[in-house]
């Protein structure tokens, strides 16, 4: 059984929290490993990141080494190999020195290294607070409208699913704009990633009906990272609000790795 990971996986797995029983292949994924790279874990407590890494580099099967609307594309047309990618190669190096490194007697990252781990941290997450800000402002008036048109009860019953595979479709060509590149929407395999569209469909029901919920920067990482699911695997994170997003409706359930 393949079982696709998120990064907290690999820290419970470092505290004895979380053993992986040995049928199952835990599987990380670029997006996930990336914020090992860019967390200020490694400037605060470097020992803890540092078994992080360990366990991945001893638990994890394999990783999907290419960010996760590549893999999404993979899936459905030929064309887009499969191929490591940079960062993916990049991230294997440094994760593989940082291990090397000896914390035994000064448990702190060198200064140099310390201040580019910050730089990227802080970088990254501008950009995510920035679409959290986005989706966070237009909440108010698209409240308003469903209590005025539909009302809540209504809203959450409807079928959402078109508009969100509509919307997956707008960032997907987005995403290929950067690569000179274009898909039609019949071309791309939504089968694939029914799991994310489904989970999606349910977080943004949740997020435009529930009073004083707001999309918060970390949800980013953590809510593309399913893109990664596809229908013959299952999904492992230990974040409450997405396990119990995915246990509150029974199409999502069987995803969930218990």
């Amino acid at each position: 059984m393949k079982v696709i990971c998120d990064t907290n996986v690999w820290y419970e797995i470092a505290s004895g929290k979380f053993v992986p029983p040995l049928e199952v292949e835990l599987i990380a994924t670029e997006f996930s490993v990336y914020e090992f790279v860019s967390t200020e874990v490694a400037v605060h407590d470097v020992l803890l990141l540092q078994k992080a890494v360990k366990s991945f580099f001893r638990f994890a099967s394999g990783i999907i080494s290419v960010d996760p609307f590549y893999h999404f594309l993979s899936n459905s047309l030929g064309r887009f190999d499969t191929e490591e990618s940079l960062l993916s190669k990049n991230m294997n190096r440094t994760l593989n020195e940082f291990l090397a490194m000896d914390f035994s007697k000064k448990p702190i990252i060198p200064q140099d290294t310390a201040q580019n781990v910050i730089k990227e941290s802080q970088e990254q997450r501008e950009i995510r607070v920035q679409y959290a800000e986005f989706l966070n402002s237009i909440l108010p008036e698209k409240r308003k409208k469903i209590n005025r048109e539909v009302g809540k009860n209504e809203y959450l019953k409807g079928d959402q699913s078109e508009i969100i595979r509509d919307l997956v479709y707008r960032w997907t060509i987005n995403y290929l704009k950067t690569k000179n590149d274009s898909v039609s929407l019949e071309e791309l395999n939504w089968n694939s990633i029914e799991f994310f569209l489904r989970v999606t469909e349910n977080f943004y029901k949740k997020l435009d009906t529930t009073r004083d919920m707001k999309f918060k920067p970390n949800d980013v990482t953590d809510w593309l990272n399913l893109l990664y699911v596809r229908p013959s695997m299952k999904y492992l994170t230990f974040e409450k609000k997405w396990r119990t997003l995915i246990l509150e409706d029974p199409k999502t359930t069987d995803y969930l790795f218990q």
